[in-house]
């Protein structure tokens, strides 16, 4: 079964999934955690990127986000928190 999942305004640039969590970055510089469980899908937002999103990557242990963006960023985020936890420049 498809399902469409709303919440960016831009398209979709980057994807990984947390157990049922599907987290999405997207060009409209956001990053978005969806819970598939769910109606109301959208459980989390980070905002802090200037740029699109160009990659995502969830620790092994679930805790901690990796995005990338064209603002040539890497941000950490937590699980638990909206805004970042590290931010590192080129």
């Amino acid at each position: 079964r498809v399902r469409t999942m709303r919440g960016h305004s831009a398209r979709v640039s980057a994807l990984d999934w947390n157990n049922h969590v599907l987290s999405s970055g997207s060009r409209d510089t956001t990053i978005i955690n969806h819970d598939v469980r769910l109606a109301d899908h959208v459980v989390r937002t980070y905002e802090g990127h200037t740029q699109e999103i160009c990659g995502l990557k969830w620790s092994p242990d679930g805790t901690q986000l990796a995005s990338g963006g064209n603002d040539n960023l890497v941000h950490i985020w937590s699980l638990e928190q909206s805004q970042p936890k590290h931010v590192f420049a080129q």
